[in-house]
């Protein structure tokens, strides 16, 4: 092919319908990969795990809070859209013209598939590969013996609960507030699965204290709400408030990081379980995910087995 004949040919490729046609193609599969992003549930591997790095660096998205960088991802999932508006809009008459002779797209379509299957390809590829069976709970290695904090609320019956009074029993501590719009919700069902997990004889020597981290508006009324909708039963389950600054001394003990933004009302959290042994020590600490859950199973069999002994 002489130069003449090749620049013939490119020209003839973007002023006519196959540049616009493949162009449209990649722009649509780019902008479903970037939702399938979004979307995709995390998990420990593959690409559940490749999604969530994907939303840390791309769309400034926390793994603690579940909160995402608004900003980045408008400027991440709308570019593709528009940009393929802006084509169609350019190329709009070749369009037409190729829309009445369908075998004409097959070509640029192609080319724009196997280009975006390529891409899928090597992040596959890119994805962590599955590690062989569960990783195990490490017991002894996080085992920590650090005080609790001094915990005296009202639950969602109205009645008092001393951290104190409950030496001798196993107690998972944690915060939620009650209109959470995010990973509240996941921390209190994380908590009933893993608990679910162990026998009934165990759970009689387990109490779960969820410290309320919007005192202000959580009273025992509005916490026996949030109770009833996740089905979690007194005593087993203890949800709990108390006036705002006492509240706070004992989230700022507990070392649950916290901001409210002031336009919304919607506080970014930290998301934890403290375990706390039969002599009232935080044993361990754990947040939400799938091993996560596993771990604190594990962790509550463990405390729950163990004899009450001060030291």
């Amino acid at each position: 092919m002489t130069r003449k004949s090749a620049e013939n040919a490119a020209w003839g490729f973007l002023a006519g319908a196959g540049f616009p046609v493949f162009a449209l193609v990649l722009l649509a599969l780019a902008g479903a990969g970037m939702m399938a992003m979004f979307l995709l549930p995390s998990s420990a591997t593959g690409l559940g795990a490749f999604a969530d790095d994907f939303r840390r660096w791309c769309f400034g998205w926390d793994p603690e809070t579940g909160r995402y960088d608004v900003m980045l991802v408008i400027s991440m999932l709308t570019p593709p859209w528009m940009l393929a508006a802006v084509t169609a809009a350019v190329w709009w008459e070749p369009l037409q013209q190729v829309l009445a002779r369908p075998a004409r797209l097959v070509g640029p379509a192609a080319s724009a598939s196997l280009i975006a299957a390529g891409a899928v390809a090597s992040f596959a590829w890119l994805a962590p590969a599955a590690p062989v069976g569960d990783l195990p709970f490490p017991e002894r290695e996080l085992r920590t013996a650090h005080p609790a904090p001094a915990l005296r609320l009202t639950n969602q019956g109205g009645e008092p609960v001393d951290l104190a009074a409950l030496r001798g029993k196993v107690v998972v501590l944690t915060a939620v507030y009650a209109s959470c719009p995010h990973t509240c919700p996941t921390i209190l069902v994380q908590a009933r699965n893993a608990i679910d997990e162990l026998p009934a004889a165990q759970r009689e020597d387990l109490r779960v204290v969820a410290v309320t981290l919007d005192p202000a508006h959580d009273s025992p009324e509005v916490l026996a709400e949030l109770a009833g909708m996740h089905t979690l039963e007194q005593p087993l389950y203890q949800l709990v408030t108390g006036p705002p600054p006492e509240v706070e001394r004992i989230l700022d003990q507990m070392e649950v990081a916290r901001v409210r933004n002031p336009e919304t009302g919607v506080i970014d959290h930290a998301n934890l379980f403290l375990l706390l042994d039969r002599a009232g020590r935080v044993a361990y600490r754990f947040t939400i995910g799938e091993q996560q859950q596993r771990w604190l199973t594990a962790a509550l069999r463990v405390l729950l087995d163990e004899e009450t002994h001060d030291g």
